[in-house]
């Protein structure tokens, strides 16, 4: 099958972001990629020339503008709830840290961002609540509240003859 060389315009899913040279067959750019505009055919020229450039790394910069304005908005105002482990005198085993933060938005917001963005300027040693910043880009920060509740001990299991009656609580 011929290959042909695209530069791709736009982020094509599974073929690679703004930007990449990428090879391809023929018929998958003739069909596909060049008439939805999502590449260019790479020539020398095209390459080389530096308005063409800045012009893929300007819609670069837009689409990680639009993905974290995106990720901005799931995150505005969210609530997350952190169970801690508390012991006899209600002090923390341990503290709350920018991990713990990244994987409670994971699991209850559905957002998977870098720890390294969630500041926490002291350390959360107690519980209650605290509003915490993420820069998410260069002027674009969402705010979210963090909600240290004292960890539940599971309950034990009732035993399996407390249901011998028929469970309707009436005496046999």
């Amino acid at each position: 099958m011929p290959t042909v060389q695209v530069v791709l315009i736009e982020d094509v899913p599974d073929l690679g972001d703004i930007g990449d040279v990428r090879s391809v067959t023929a018929g998958y750019a003739r069909n596909f990629l060049l008439p939805r505009r999502l590449a260019m055919p790479a020539s020398a020229h095209r390459l080389t020339d530096r308005q063409f450039q800045a012009d893929l790394e300007a819609r670069r910069q837009a689409a990680a503008r639009h993905e974290a304005e995106r990720l901005v908005g799931m995150m505005q105002g969210a609530t997350l709830t952190l169970e801690a482990r508390v012991g006899d005198q209600g002090r923390m085993h341990g503290q709350i840290t920018n991990q713990d933060v990244a994987a409670a938005l994971e699991a209850q917001v559905g957002v998977n961002i870098d720890r390294h963005i969630i500041q926490i300027d002291s350390p959360i040693r107690s519980l209650g609540r605290y509003l915490l910043p993420i820069r998410v880009a260069a002027g674009l920060e969402a705010s979210v509240t963090l909600e240290v509740v004292e960890q539940q001990d599971e309950p034990d299991p009732a035993p399996a003859d407390a249901d011998a009656d028929g469970g309707d609580g009436a005496p046999a």
